[in-house]
């Protein structure tokens, strides 16, 4: 990966802003990424070929929410 806009849809999303998925699944991803060094979120999910994006999208919601609570059970949440 070489960072440039098309190389990989993290890099997408996170670094160059561009439409991937959906609106809804983008933001997601965005959102599970503050929780992850981007080493890791690389390996969450098979980004090149994801499971259909209505499934995807729970997948997301549901590891969110986890990362939410286990923030909030240590004291502490990302910035918004």
């Amino acid at each position: 990966m070489n960072g440039k806009p098309g190389d990989h849809p993290i890099n997408d999303i996170l670094d160059h802003g561009l439409p991937v998925f959906s609106e809804t699944i983008d933001d997601l991803v965005r959102r599970v990424a503050e929780y992850y060094p981007r080493e890791r979120l690389w390996d969450l999910f098979p980004w090149f070929s994801p499971p259909p994006l209505p499934e995807f999208e729970l997948q997301l919601r549901e590891r969110l929410a986890r990362l939410e609570a286990e923030a909030r059970e240590r004291g502490w949440e990302p910035k918004r």
